[in-house]
C-alpha cells in the first residue's frame, strides 16, 4: 500500500460522500471510510500535524495543495505493515463507483462577462469560477523548531479532551488554537506569537486538568507536582521551605518531606496558594524570603494569611 493509493482512495471517499447521494451503497462507503478514519487516527496519534492535514484535506478533498500537505506529512511513516488498515482501504476501493469516461464532443463557447454560453449537443450557462489561494506556512509562521516544542503541549491538551474511547482529542486543540488566534491553522500562527501559543495551550491545560481525575488519578495529582515546583522556582523556594510553606497553608499536624505524602485536594490547595504568593508584589516576596531562598517559617508563614 503506498501513499497514493491511501491518497487517492481516503480523498475520492471523501469526495463522492459529499454529493447529496442517500442509498445503502452510500452508506457502506461511509461506514467503511469512517472506519479508515479510525485507524488513521490511532495510527497517527503522536502525529498531529498529520491529522491535521487528513481533516483538512478530506474537508476539501479537491484541494490539489491540502493533498500536497497530506502527501508530506505521511511520507516518512510506515503504513505497509498495517494490515488492517490495508484490508480497509481494499474494500473501500471497491465500494467507490468506477469513474466513467468523459465523452467527447464538438462545442461552441459565447458570451461576455461572467457567463458563458456552451453550444453542442445541449445549452449550459455556467458561473465565473473563481479560483482561491491557499496559504501555506512560510518564514512568517512558527518554526519547525517551535512546533516541535508545541507538541508535547498538544498531546497533554488533547489527552485531557478525551472523549469516552479515550482517544486524544488533537482536532480539539487545533481548533482552540485557531480561534484563539484567528488563523485558518495552528500552522498558520506568528513565529512572534509562539511564546503567547505557550501560555495559551498551558493555561487551557491547567483549565482542564480535572478531567484527568476520574480517568487518570496518577496523571492528575503528577500535573500538580510540576505546577508546584514550577511556581517554587518563580519564587526562588527550595524543597524545605516548600514543605514548611504546606505545613502551614493546609494546617497539617505532621510535617512533611515529600508531596506525595498530600491528597489530591491538598496539593490543589497548595498550588493555589503557592500561585497567589507569586502574584504578591516583588518586595513582598523578598521581604519573606531567607538566604536560602525559601519562606521564613517563624516570620513569614504566619503572616501571609490566606
Amino acid at each position: 500500500m503506498n501513499i497514493e493509493t491511501l491518497l487517492d482512495t481516503l480523498l475520492k471517499a471523501a469526495s463522492f460522500l459529499k454529493k447529496p447521494i442517500q442509498d445503502v451503497a452510500a452508506q457502506s462507503v461511509k461506514d467503511v471510510y469512517e472506519a479508515v478514519n479510525v485507524r488513521l487516527q490511532r495510527r497517527l496519534s503522536a502525529r498531529p500535524d498529520a491529522l491535521d492535514a487528513i481533516d483538512k484535506a478530506t474537508t476539501k478533498p479537491e484541494s490539489v495543495p491540502r493533498r500536497d500537505v497530506f502527501r508530506e506529512e505521511i511520507q516518512d511513516i510506515a503504513l505497509d505493515d498495517d494490515l488492517e488498515l490495508q484490508h480497509l482501504l481494499q474494500h473501500l476501493a471497491k465500494l467507490l463507483p468506477s469513474t466513467e469516461p468523459a465523452v467527447r464532443q464538438s462545442v461552441r463557447l459565447g458570451g461576455r462577462g461572467h457567463r458563458v454560453q456552451v453550444a453542442g449537443r445541449d445549452i449550459i450557462n455556467a458561473e465565473k469560477h473563481v479560483q482561491k489561494n491557499v496559504i501555506t506556512p512560510d518564514e512568517r509562521h512558527l518554526s519547525g523548531e517551535q512546533k516541535a516544542k508545541l507538541q508535547p503541549l498538544i498531546k497533554e491538551l488533547a489527552e485531557r479532551l478525551a472523549g469516552e474511547d479515550g482517544a486524544p482529542d488533537y482536532k480539539g486543540v487545533h481548533v482552540r488554537l485557531q480561534r484563539h488566534f484567528n488563523v485558518a491553522s495552528y500552522l498558520l500562527i506568528e513565529r512572534n506569537d509562539f511564546e503567547a501559543a505557550v501560555k495559551f495551550l498551558k493555561q487551557q491545560r491547567a483549565i482542564n486538568r480535572s478531567r484527568l481525575r476520574r480517568r487518570n488519578p496518577d496523571a492528575y495529582q503528577n500535573d500538580f507536582f510540576r505546577a508546584i515546583w514550577t511556581r517554587a522556582g518563580k519564587l526562588g523556594w527550595k524543597d524545605a521551605a516548600v514543605y514548611a510553606f504546606a505545613g502551614h497553608k493546609l494546617a497539617l499536624k505532621q510535617p512533611i518531606r515529600s508531596l506525595k505524602q498530600l491528597g489530591a485536594n491538598q496539593l490543589k490547595s497548595l498550588s493555589e496558594a503557592m500561585e497567589r504568593e507569586i502574584r504578591k508584589a516583588p518586595s513582598d516576596n523578598a521581604a519573606g524570603a531567607s538566604s536560602n531562598g525559601g519562606p521564613v517559617a517563624s516570620n513569614r508563614s504566619a503572616t501571609t494569611g490566606g
